[in-house]
């Protein structure tokens, strides 16, 4: 009976760490390669790729279902879900409620300044705006960068499971967005820079309501600008638009 029970035991765990792993695939192929909404997940290929069953992947694409992520058709199958504005806009609700929160605890304290690595991101975030206006590939990079500014703030709050709800956040925006951003220019990330320069500057003014306003107008302002564009007929691949 026990080396029924351990080999049973032992099988649950194989099968949840490659559900895991497929998992893990499933986010990387979501948020780098940007698949296009309405797109056909290949449940097969990536079987074939990680070297396992379709059932630890059908699995993993089944978690990212609940999470809204990627939608189901009894024809298609499983495909990347079209992002809503209604939904796209509870996000950002759900991004700001969670950030500034986090900023209004630090800032509860005695008048903390703003941490040594909000400086430093800034001061990066400047040179990587510069960078990816010559080279559009360092635009990763800058995101990357934006994605760390905004953790840091959750981060700073002390919470380990506000900092957890944060990155699930996260998740869901990034992919919801994935592939249907506002066009790159100057405009839109010297603005980004300039806000992030502004939340710093009012903590270390030790001016929390201000840091906290900053932030929420930062955040709203993406939000719109995103809504905005996301509701635009898009080129479709014919070379019309979907509307």
């Amino acid at each position: 009976m026990a080396s029924t029970t351990g080999t049973l035991a032992s099988e649950q765990v194989s099968q949840a760490t490659l559900e895991n792993r497929a998992h893990d695939a499933l986010v990387s192929w979501l948020t780098e390669e940007h698949p296009q909404p309405g797109q056909t997940v290949p449940i097969r290929e990536f079987a074939r790729k990680l070297g396992m069953s379709r059932t630890p992947v059908r699995s993993a694409v089944g978690r990212l279902h609940e999470r809204g992520l990627l939608s189901y058709d009894s024809t298609a199958g499983f495909t990347v879900a079209v992002p809503s504005l209604s939904s796209l806009y509870e996000l950002f609700e759900l991004r700001v409620m969670i950030e500034s929160h986090s900023l209004r605890r630090y800032t509860e304290q005695e008048a903390p300044p703003a941490p040594r690595i909000l400086h430093d991101l800034v001061a990066e975030a400047g040179e990587l705006a510069e960078a990816a206006l010559q080279e559009p590939a360092q635009y990763i990079a800058f995101r990357e960068n934006d994605s760390r500014f905004h953790r840091t703030l959750v981060e700073m709050s002390g919470f380990p499971r506000l900092i957890a709800l944060h990155d699930d956040l996260h998740l869901s925006i990034h992919v919801t967005r994935a592939g249907m951003e506002a066009p790159m220019n100057r405009e839109r990330l010297d603005a980004a820079v300039a806000e992030h320069r502004e939340i710093v500057e009012a903590l270390d003014a030790g001016d929390g309501a201000a840091a906290r306003a900053a932030l929420e107008s930062h955040i709203l302002r993406v939000r719109d600008q995103t809504i905005v564009f996301l509701s635009r007929p898009q080129p479709t691949v014919g070379g019309g638009f979907a509307r």
